[in-house]
């Protein structure tokens, strides 16, 4: 999923406005470094909680503060409804958001992010965006803007185990294609280029936000995950040069002088759009995976999947087509996994019971094939009954 974050572009002075009639409908939870106040109830609050609890220490993996040195636990405030949240809003900010938003104060005690119940993914995706936001204004009030939303759309995938209460990286690439788009020139707009991205003010990120957000993440998914240490480098010297009493100028400003200022800016900008260019997202995995299928080249083709896979567990595709793979390779076991798995997912139930049937067909487990071929005919006759019949002709003869 793509979504385009509404920048919080602006630093609010003003002590904000309370709602002291909808207070007492907030259930509360606390924990180390967070307050979490929700009208959803108490059982999100709690539960929100304590995965922003573990994202600021995978968050902190990457930035080393010291969250024992926060004054105050961090705010949550989430709503029942985007109108009660709408309301809030416009009597402390005198506006609205489609999304949530961090309102940050030079009272850290007086900051504070804003939500209300959307669609379980939704949720998730804004949470991770604009609690890395929260975090990283904690420290950094005044972080190169950049540097602010790169990281914020980078850890958006993140995963959360409840059950562990540990919070996991996992790869972003919803802006990878859009990036490439830009780099290559097919997009109809231009990169926006290393000195200005670097220095970049509120209106200016403002007026090229198309391209500033895309860009962003993939500076920050370059500095990390490219194959040179010497690229890796400058992402910690330019974490390590930030400084929590700079404004948003000094800090750009430190991060240029300790980072980049020493980089031939041509070798560095050649080395990002090959990175961004070697880079495949999950839809161009799965054709490259279909395509090197079809060619009968099973190496290949089990690696664009597996691939595929570690961007995104929830598709069906990959897994159908692993199952094809060991299929083809008389791995009849891992085959018959594949395809469980996928039907999990959301596999269409028809194709994938008549290849479970085949599969245990030649595994000779007659009664298993028999199971899955009968499903099939059962799920949709008009396209099955004649290949499923006829190997269940075969089973019984």
């Amino acid at each position: 999923m793509k979504k385009l974050f509404v920048f919080v572009l602006f630093v609010v002075l003003l002590a904000p406005l309370t709602l002291s009639a909808q207070t007492s409908t907030f259930a509360e939870y606390s924990t180390e470094h967070f307050r979490v106040l929700s009208e959803i109830g108490e059982e999100h609050a709690q539960n929100t909680a304590l995965e922003l609890e573990a994202l600021a220490e995978l968050y902190n993996e990457y930035f080393h503060f010291d969250l024992d040195s926060l004054p105050v636990p961090l705010r949550a405030r989430f709503f029942s409804s985007q109108d009660r949240y709408d309301t809030y809003l416009e009597r402390v900010i005198d506006t609205t958001r489609d999304d949530f938003v961090y309102l940050h104060y030079t009272d850290l005690a007086k900051s504070e992010l804003v939500g209300y119940a959307m669609d379980d993914e939704d949720f998730e995706v804004s949470l991770k965006h604009q609690g890395f936001i929260q975090f990283l204004r904690a420290f950094i009030p005044n972080p190169p803007l950049w540097m602010r939303e790169g990281f914020a759309v980078y850890f958006e995938e993140a995963e959360y185990d409840p059950e562990l209460g540990i919070a996991s990286y996992r790869e972003n690439l919803a802006w990878l294609e859009t990036l490439q788009a830009i780099v290559d020139g097919t997009a109809g707009v231009y990169a926006i280029p290393l000195d200005d991205m670097l220095n970049m003010t509120v209106d200016e990120a403002r007026d090229n936000i198309d391209v500033f957000y895309p860009q962003a993440w993939g500076m920050v998914s370059f500095l990390l995950n490219d194959d040179s240490r010497s690229i890796n480098r400058l992402a910690w010297d330019a974490i390590s040069a930030l400084q929590s009493d700079a404004t948003l100028a000094e800090n750009s400003e430190n991060v240029w002088d300790a980072t980049f200022a020493w980089e031939d800016e041509t070798e560095l900008v050649n080395s990002f759009i090959s990175y961004i260019g070697d880079r495949k997202s999950f839809r161009t995995l799965v054709q490259d995976g279909i395509d090197q299928y079809a060619a009968g080249d099973l190496s290949s083709s089990e690696e664009s999947f597996v691939t595929a896979v570690q961007l995104r567990e929830d598709n069906f595709i990959p897994y159908y087509y692993l199952g094809l793979i060991n299929y083809d390779r008389q791995n009849y076991s891992l085959a018959d996994f594949y395809y469980k798995e996928a039907l999990d997912k959301g596999a269409t139930e028809a194709l994938t019971y008549y290849a479970l049937g085949v599969n245990a067909y030649a595994d000779n487990r007659f009664d298993d094939a028999v199971e899955f071929l009968e499903l099939t005919m059962e799920l949709d006759p008009t396209a099955y009954e004649n290949k499923a019949q006829q190997l269940l002709e075969r089973i019984q003869g």
